[in-house]
């Protein structure tokens, strides 16, 4: 058990091993595979999205580096990586395949600027579209005409930051992170096209700009820090969209914010909740996945404004569940690792 107010250096420490532990099992010929959909399950995006946030926190350097020899055998030849083999190459995926990358010495020089190139021939102007009109996607989908696509080909915020977390240095960035935060809702977060929760790319953003050491403006962090106080459960977890029981997504996503805003306060929230996501990992190691992906039909330029959402064949309007929990657990093994260097970079934190 884990006092709901005191930080555990040594706890969060056998968490996060534990739940590295516990993907690793999941493994299968060097891919994890999650997300079924009407196209199958993914195993690129899945594995580029998971070793993203747990290669650098793994002492398995043997099983990364089969990991990363598969999305270097699954880049598409026109340069990017896509959700799985049989689906058109999109942005989303080639964003956190080249994070995935990254530590990969295999991937430089023509390749990498190639990869790069690809990944931003999405740029609208503003942000950044999951597929182009002529990916090939409204082939694939069996779609009549580039209208019925406008949705998936629109910019889209959290593949818009995922961009940006996969290329910090490109000059395109600045303009970017400032349309985001011109997104900022009254509410607090930043919405997001394929994901259920604000919480993603609002995470997201606050994470580029602690990499790039910077801050959100005085009034949007306390408007964004407010919220998270405001969603909290009493238990200090967070709730999938409106529900009162804790999703360890969400939660874990909710915990690297208040990381990032720690130069807000709020302390004793920061503690709540990540003592809350500690208690909520299973004994097997990871945490619970619930539907956190939505697939909104791909003329849908807003998610928001849809009526009714279906899990019945993961095709248009669709909550896609987080099978085995991978997405959620590799989120809460980075989380948990930026909590842990927020309160120990600071031991004034810890009084």
């Amino acid at each position: 058990m884990y006092p709901a107010q005191k930080f555990d250096s040594k706890g969060i420490n056998h968490a996060i091993e534990k739940g590295i532990k516990y993907l690793l099992s999941l493994m299968i010929n060097g891919r994890w595979r999650g997300f079924p959909t009407l196209a199958g399950e993914s195993d690129i995006w899945v594995t580029g999205f998971v070793l993203a946030h747990i290669s650098s926190l793994s002492e398995q350097k043997n099983v990364i580096s089969d990991a990363q020899n598969f999305l270097l055998t699954s880049r598409h030849p026109a340069g990017g990586w896509s959700y799985s083999s049989l689906v058109p190459p999109d942005a989303d995926s080639t964003a956190w395949c080249l994070m995935a990358l990254q530590s990969c010495n295999q991937l430089t020089g023509s390749a990498l600027e190639k990869a790069k190139a690809f990944l931003w021939s999405h740029f609208t102007g503003s942000g950044v579209s999951t597929y182009r009109t002529d990916s090939g996607i409204r082939e694939f989908i069996s779609a009549p005409a580039d209208e019925f696509i406008a949705g998936w080909t629109s910019s889209h915020p959290d593949v818009s930051i995922a961009t940006v977390l996969a290329d910090l240095k490109s000059e395109k960035v600045p303009g970017i992170i400032s349309s985001l935060i011109g997104q900022q809702t009254n509410e607090g977060f930043i919405n997001s096209y394929w994901w259920r929760s604000p919480h993603y790319t609002t995470t997201l953003l606050l994470r580029v700009l602690s990499l790039y050491k910077n801050r959100l403006p005085k009034d949007r962090a306390g408007l964004m820090a407010g919220a998270l106080v405001r969603e909290q459960l009493a238990g200090g977890g967070f709730g999938l969209v409106s529900s009162a029981n804790q999703d360890p997504f969400t939660t874990a996503l909710a915990l690297e914010s208040f990381a990032h805003l720690s130069y807000t306060g709020h302390h004793r929230e920061r503690t709540l909740c990540g003592n809350a996501l500690l208690q909520a990992q299973q004994d097997n190691g990871g945490w619970a996945g619930d539907y956190i992906l939505r697939i909104p039909a791909p003329y849908v330029m807003d998610p928001n404004q849809v009526i009714s959402w279906n899990n019945a064949d993961g095709g248009g309007n669709s909550l896609i569940e987080d099978k085995d929990g991978l997405f959620a657990t590799a989120i809460a093994c980075y989380a948990l690792a930026c909590w842990r260097q927020t309160e120990t970079q600071d031991p004034l934190l810890n009084d």
